[in-house]
């Protein structure tokens, strides 16, 4: 299931996709974090979806997508997590590829501004560039 799902982001994160097709990748995005959300990880999950979530906000064309987005989000985490939370066994499995994943490798910058592993820098509705007093949130300096 982990494996998947990391396909899922590498993909996402790397290339414009279908409405479908991001709805499916948010899913398993959710999927995968109520994994890890089961496994007791919540320093990674925490910082996961802190960035996961301005992602959202400056990658969707109006707020209310980018709410929607965090509630289907929301939605398939806590169904996952449902299901896995006695299931133990597969924790170190799921959290070793929930570290590696690429947004994991992006940084997050005070003013909303991410700078995502290839490089690219995405940022909040309005902006062009990374405001002067912004400090890196993620990774931590």
């Amino acid at each position: 299931m982990g494996k998947i799902a990391i396909v899922f982001l590498v993909f996402w994160f790397s290339s414009p996709v279908s409405a479908a097709s991001q709805q499916d990748e948010i899913e398993g995005m959710g999927n995968l974090a109520g994994v890890i959300y089961a496994c007791g990880a919540h320093k990674p999950l925490y910082q996961f979806e802190e960035i996961l979530s301005q992602y959202f906000k400056n990658s969707s064309s109006n707020q209310e997508m980018a709410k929607e987005r965090m509630r289907q989000y929301a939605r398939a985490k806590a169904s996952s997590f449902s299901v896995y939370r006695q299931r133990k066994e597969e924790c170190a499995s799921a959290v070793d590829d929930f570290l590696r994943m690429p947004i994991l490798q992006s940084e997050l910058y005070s003013d909303g501004t991410i700078r995502l592993p290839d490089g690219k820098f995405l940022y909040p509705k309005g902006r062009t560039k990374l405001a002067a007093d912004a400090k890196k949130i993620y990774p931590a300096q």
